[in-house]
């Protein structure tokens, strides 16, 4: 009888701890965070100064450096193209 009394406990304390569960922060997707870049660096802010590690913690950060990874490869991109067509050293006429 005892066993059937902790199982109808238990199945009461989860159905009542599954609303509390869903009362948290909706789980944003990298790509959201990628498209929202200054909501992605105040998420990673709030994370790092509150010591919290949840889903959208790491999704706002891997957005974040994703980003620059990007970034950097336009900027590589950018730059051997200059230095293939000459355009980064100096003329000395001005052109």
């Amino acid at each position: 009888m005892e066993d059937r009394a902790m199982r109808k406990c238990f199945a009461i304390l989860a159905a009542a701890a599954l609303p509390l569960a869903a009362c948290g922060e909706a789980e944003k997707s990298v790509d959201y965070y990628l498209k929202h870049l200054d909501e992605a660096r105040e998420k990673t802010a709030r994370c790092q100064s509150n010591g919290d590690a949840g889903v959208n913690c790491g999704n706002a950060a891997v957005a974040i450096k994703r980003n620059a990874e990007e970034q950097f490869k336009r900027e590589r991109a950018r730059t051997e193209k200059n230095l293939k067509n000459g355009s980064i050293w100096p003329t000395w006429n001005g052109k």
